[in-house]
């Protein structure tokens, strides 16, 4: 099994393009966004109207013209913190043209052996769209929820510290998740990092990733799981991979200069990667 995976396109169609091309080179046999799919858009007044038409105008026919060429590779989608749940619902949409496998909280089979599984939450953020954060192991962070904001049910509207709190943590949805399938044989598509690791690294030392997944992956030892969020983890600590026991744990980080993908061969237990920037990883 082959797997060409990016993360943090941010309706960068470019990049989109490189993606596309890149899987097709390295003959891969499924494509994997791991989070952040739109642009950016703040504006409440258009914000939801941006992000859908991106995926309506350019997103569309880029899928289109891949699949035109190469139908039998599954491309699968998954939101981010930086997604508009209401706008996620053009992408979701393209299933029913067979473009892409919307990935948020879905189970699908990518072989005889193996499974995937996606889940778009992040812990909170100090950042206003609040439809993919969830708490996380411990206390919640003492972020202003004055300009917190979710659109589910297709309308913008402010969201309350209390609401927030009420909704299910991330250790909750694992849960959930880890019983669509076997764990074992499922690799995890989660735009947060886990924790403490190489992959959520930021500036002055600081770690923002996920205590629940950590937890969750050190538990359950899924053969792989990929990531997103952290644009500058694998420029600041020096790799773009890492193990938790005998998971593989990616992100293959972002740089508007230049496209970063990960290709990963999965073969009878063994995982290869190699990162268009970095390269290959050593075991």
């Amino acid at each position: 099994m082959r797997i060409a995976c990016t993360a943090d396109l941010h309706g960068n169609i470019t990049d989109y393009r490189a993606l596309f091309e890149f899987a097709a080179q390295r003959q891969a046999h499924a494509v994997i966004v791991a989070g952040d799919l739109l642009p950016h858009a703040m504006r409440r007044e258009d914000a939801l109207e941006t992000q859908r038409r991106f995926v309506e105008h350019d997103l569309a026919p880029a899928l289109r013209a891949f699949r035109a060429h190469h139908p039998t590779v599954n491309v699968y989608l998954l939101p981010g913190n930086d997604d508009w749940a209401a706008a996620y619902v053009a992408v979701e949409e393209l299933a029913v043209e067979g473009l892409a496998h919307p990935l948020h909280e879905r189970v699908y089979q990518l072989n005889d052996n193996l499974w995937i599984a996606g889940y778009a939450c992040v812990p909170p953020t100090p950042f206003s769209i609040k439809d993919f954060e969830r708490c996380d192991e411990g206390a919640l962070p003492a972020f202003s929820f004055d300009h917190a904001f979710v659109s589910h049910g297709g309308v913008i509207r402010p969201l309350q510290r209390h609401e927030f709190e009420g909704l299910p943590s991330i250790a909750d949805d694992l849960a959930a998740l880890a019983g669509r399938s076997d764990p074992r044989r499922t690799v995890y598509v989660c735009h947060t990092p886990p924790v403490d690791t190489p992959l959520d690294l930021m500036p002055r030392g600081r770690h923002v990733g996920s205590r629940a997944l950590r937890t969750f992956i050190e538990r359950y030892q899924p053969p792989l799981t990929l990531h997103g969020h952290i644009h500058e983890a694998p420029a600041l600590s020096g790799t773009y991979a890492t193990r938790i026991g005998a998971t593989w744990c990616i992100n293959p980080g972002h740089d508007q200069r230049r496209f970063h993908g990960v290709l990963i061969e999965l073969t009878d237990g063994m995982v290869r990667m190699d990162h268009t920037v970095y390269g290959t990883q050593p075991e």
